[in-house]
């Protein structure tokens, strides 16, 4: 805690701002939560950047640099958002959140104030959420059109934001192995793949057949033709 409250104090005094002992052991507690290590570095970067202001939310986005929680950044967040209710999309609880704030501008058909109402609330509440120690909780909407849903789930799986089985369980059984294969999990998908199951059956079969066909016509029973007679 020493060593973070003295990084602390000393990045204050040379972002030129004065910071009262009260209030750096109060900001070293919000930033407890974080690894020091990560957080130090967050405060070198602070005062490296000519247009950075101290505070405790600009140390907080620093570190969100360095070791980043899957939160998509306003902009992201916003054009993630389904435009119909044909679209499918795995959103966090925040985002869905801030659109309560911009859905009565786009009813109103201001694109341009709803955009600005959303990323505004986006921003305000992911902040505190990040403050608070608060991670992101990720659910589906999934849309109408069958042919959206499984590429936004194979999206969320790949990203972490939910888990393989979750994406599993949404996903129809035809479309599991395309999905785990979109989501970087070539190998699971091979599971779930009957071609692949029916070519190894046929497979298995024919090395049978073979190795029947080896015994019988070197004699050695059971044997197989490499090895050795005792």
């Amino acid at each position: 805690m020493q060593k973070l409250l003295e990084n602390i104090v000393a990045t204050a005094e040379i972002m030129g701002r004065e910071i009262s002992p009260a209030s750096a052991v109060m900001m070293a507690k919000d930033l407890a939560q974080y690894p020091i290590d990560v957080t130090i570095t967050a405060l070198t970067n602070l005062r490296r950047d000519a247009k950075a202001r101290f505070s405790l939310g600009a140390i907080i986005e620093q570190i969100e640099k360095l070791n980043p929680d899957g939160r998509p950044t306003p902009d992201e967040a916003w054009a993630m958002m389904p435009r119909s209710e044909s679209e499918s999309v795995v959103m966090s609880e925040e985002m869905g959140e801030a659109m309560g704030y911009a859905q009565p501008l786009l009813d109103c058909r201001d694109q341009v104030g709803a955009r600005r109402a959303f990323i505004d609330a986006y921003s305000r509440i992911v902040e505190k959420n990040r403050l608070t120690g608060v991670p992101p909780k990720w659910f589906p909407s999934l849309g109408d059109d069958p042919g959206g849903r499984m590429p936004a789930i194979a999206e969320a799986v790949r990203l972490g934001r939910i888990s393989t089985q979750h994406g599993i369980n949404l996903t129809a059984p035809e479309k599991v192995p395309a999905m785990l294969r979109l989501a970087g999990h070539g190998e699971q998908a091979k599971q779930f793949d009957p071609a692949i199951d029916e070519r190894a059956k046929e497979n298995r079969l024919r090395i049978r057949e073979m190795t029947l066909a080896l015994t019988k016509k070197t004699g050695t029973g059971d044997r197989l033709p490499w090895e050795e007679a005792e």
